[in-house]
C-alpha cells in the first residue's frame, strides 16, 4: 500500500486518494490506516452483497498529509 501511495503522490500529480471498504473489513481498514489514510465518514447501508446490506467506510489521504508522514519513501528502501 505504501508503494502505491508513494507512486500516486511522488510520481503522479495526485492531490487526494480515496478508499472505500466495508466497515467490518478490519484487515483493509488497518492497512489503509497504517498507510496514512484517515476515515472521513461512513456511508450507511450503501452496499448490498448476497442479500445483506453493509455500511461502507470512506477513507482519504491528502498530498499534504502524505508529505508530513515520517516513514521512508518506497524509492529510498
Amino acid at each position: 500500500m505504501n508503494a502505491l501511495v508513494d507512486v500516486a503522490f511522488g510520481e503522479l500529480p495526485m492531490y487526494r486518494l480515496q478508499a472505500v471498504t466495508h466497515t467490518d473489513n478490519t484487515a483493509a481498514l488497518t492497512t489503509l490506516t497504517n498507510a496514512g489514510f484517515i476515515q472521513g465518514g461512513v456511508r450507511r447501508s450503501a452496499c448490498l452483497h448476497r442479500g445483506r446490506r453493509y455500511d461502507l467506510a470512506v477513507l482519504s489521504l491528502l498530498r499534504a498529509e502524505w508529505e508530513a508522514l515520517t516513514r521512508p519513501r518506497s524509492w529510498d528502501l
